[in-house]
C-alpha cells in the first residue's frame, strides 16, 4: 500500500474535530510551556574508551558474585519473584518466542504492504541502530550481566507479561527504602520492548530510584484493550510487590514514552474514573487504586490520536494498520482510546483527583507534533489537573531525550526533569559519554522519528 502524498502537519483538534486557530495555538503555548531556569550550558565531556573499559569492567566483576549480591539486594519475598528456568526451558523458550515473533512479523507485514516510504523508514531504523551499536552493546553488557538487573520477571500470566528491574546500589539502599517508577516504554504499538527503557532505567537506579519497565502486547498479538489491560495488570503487581525488591511502597511514579504515555496517562484517568463512580470502565481491569500513584510524567507521548492518524499515515504507519490497532471490536475508537478527549470528557470531577503530570516534548519531534502535547497539557489545566506542567525541550526530535542525549554524555536532561519529579528538588547531574559525538549526530541525522 502506497502512503498518500506528504502534507503538513495537522493542527490540534477540539473535541468536535474542528481545528484550533494559530492565536488559539498561541494562547495555548503561553499558558502551558512552564518557565524553566536552565543552568548555563556545560562544555561537553570527551569520549573516553577508558572510562567505558572501567565500566565494562565493574560489571564484569559484579557478574562473577550475582547471586550473592542479589541476596543482599533483595528481601525473600523478592527473591521469590525472580524465575529460575533450566538450561533446557530457556531453550524451548527462545525457540517459541522466535516462532511466534515470526508469525506476528509476518501478519504486520501484511498490514504495512509494500508503501516506499515505510521501507525508506525501516532502513534508516537499521542504520540508526548500526551506527549507535557500540552504545547498545555496552547497555547489553549491563542488561544481560549487572546483579542490579533482573529480568523477565512475570508479572501476568499473558504472553509478554513481563517486567524487568532496575535495582538502586547498595549504598543507595542502605539509606532506607527506595521511590519508584513505573515505566512504559513506546515503539509505536507494534515494535515495543521491555529493553527500550534501559537507559533511563540504569540512571535512575544509579541515584537511587527503584525501576519497574513493563513489557506488554503489542499489535498484531494484542490490541489496544489487551494493551490496556498488560499496563494495568503490570501497575497492580508492582504496587503488591515493590517493597519486595526495596520500595517505599508509598512513593510511585508513573512514566511513559510515546506510545507508552498514552497508555499510562489513559489507564491513570480511567482508574480515576472508576474509583470514583464505583463503575466498571472498559480498559481499567484489573482494578488498582490510581491514588498510590504521586505523579505522572509523559515524554513524547501521543495524547490526540485522532489528530495523529493522518500525520503517521504519511510517515508509513498507514491509516488501516492504525485504526486496526485502537479497535474495539472492530471499530475504529481513535477519539475515545486519546487521553485528550478523555479528560476533556471526564471533566473537573476526575482532573482535581489526578496526580501532578509533568509532560515532556521535543519542538523537533517529527513523529508525534509537539502541537499534540500542549493541546493535551491544556485540556490537562481546564479539567483542574493540579500542576499540569509542559517542557518543550528545543530542538529535540522523538528519540534524542530517551536514547541519543543519555549516550552523548553531559547532561541527561530527561533523567534530571525526572528524578526532580520523583524527589520533589531539583536535580542536576552530567554523564560520562559512551559514544563519540560525531558518531551520534550522524545516528540522529538518519534516524527515521
Amino acid at each position: 500500500m502506497q502512503g498518500s502524498k506528504r502534507g503538513p502537519v495537522p493542527p490540534p483538534l477540539r473535541l468536535d474535530g474542528s481545528s484550533l486557530s494559530s492565536g488559539e495555538l498561541a494562547r495555548l503555548v503561553s499558558e502551558s510551556i512552564e518557565d524553566v531556569a536552565l543552568p548555563e550550558e556545560e562544555p561537553p565531556l570527551p569520549f573516553s574508551p577508558s572510562v567505558v573499559a572501567k565500566q565494562l569492567s565493574r560489571i564484569g566483576a559484579e557478574a562473577m558474585l550475582a547471586e550473592d549480591l542479589r541476596t543482599e539486594l533483595l528481601t525473600p519475598e523478592g527473591r521469590a519473584q525472580i524465575p529460575h528456568p533450566t538450561a533446557l526451558e530457556e531453550w524451548e523458550a527462545r525457540i517459541k518466542d522466535l516462532a511466534l515473533i515470526s508469525k506476528l512479523a509476518a501478519q504486520l507485514w501484511g498490514y504495512l504492504g509494500v508503501g516506499w516510504r515505510w521501507y525508506v523508514s525501516f532502513w534508516r531504523l537499521v542504520l540508526f541502530a548500526v551506527l549507535l551499536l557500540p552504545g547498545f552493546a555496552q547497555m547489553a553488557a549491563f542488561y544481560f550481566f549487572s546483579p542490579r538487573m533482573l529480568r523477565s520477571i512475570p508479572y501476568g500470566v499473558l504472553p509478554r507479561n513481563r517486567l524487568d528491574v532496575f535495582l538502586p546500589r547498595k549504598e543507595w539502599r542502605a539509606a532506607g527504602p527506595r521511590p519508584t517508577v513505573i515505566f512504559i516504554t513506546g515503539g509505536a504499538w507494534t515494535i515495543g520492548y521491555k529493553a527500550w527503557g534501559a537507559l533511563l532505567g540504569r540512571r535512575l537506579s544509579q541515584r537511587g530510584v527503584l525501576v519497574f519497565c513493563l513489557d506488554y502486547r503489542n499489535f498484531p498479538q494484542g490490541n489496544a484493550l489487551d494493551m490496556l489491560q498488560d499496563v494495568n495488570t503490570g501497575i497492580a503487581w508492582v504496587l503488591r510487590h515493590a517493597a519486595a525488591f526495596g520500595g517505599d511502597g508509598e512513593s510511585f511514579h508513573l512514566v511513559g514514552q510515546s506510545a507508552g504515555g498514552q497508555l499510562g496517562a489513559l489507564a491513570l484517568m480511567l482508574q480515576m474514573q472508576q474509583s470514583l463512580t464505583r463503575q466498571p470502565q472498559l480498559g481499567a481491569s484489573p482494578v488498582w487504586d490510581p491514588t498510590r500513584i504521586r505523579g505522572f510524567v509523559g515524554v513524547s507521548g501521543a495524547y490526540n490520536l485522532y489528530a495523529l492518524a493522518d500525520h503517521l499515515h504519511r510517515r508509513g504507519l498507514y491509516r488501516n494498520l492504525f485504526e486496526a490497532i485502537h479497535s474495539l471490536e472492530g471499530k475504529p475508537m481513535l477519539r475515545e482510546l486519546s487521553p485528550t478527549f478523555r479528560i476533556r470528557k471526564l471533566g473537573a470531577a476526575v482532573g482535581r483527583r489526578l496526580p501532578p503530570m509533568l509532560i515532556l516534548h521535543g519542538t523537533a519531534d517529527r513523529s508525534v507534533p509537539m502541537e499534540i502535547a500542549i493541546e493535551f497539557v491544556a485540556a490537562l489545566k481546564e479539567a483542574g489537573v493540579p500542576a499540569a506542567r509542559l517542557k518543550l525541550y528545543k530542538g529535540k526530535t522523538h528519540t534524542k531525550p530517551i536514547v541519543e542525549d543519555p549516550m552523548r554524555g553531559g547532561r541527561d536532561e530527561l533523567m534530571d526533569d525526572v528524578l526532580s519529579q520523583v524527589l520533589g528538588q531539583q536535580c542536576h547531574n552530567l554523564q560520562m559519554p559512551m559514544l563519540p559525538a560525531a558518531l551520534i549526530d550522524l545516528a540522529s541525522w538518519v534516524c527515521p522519528f
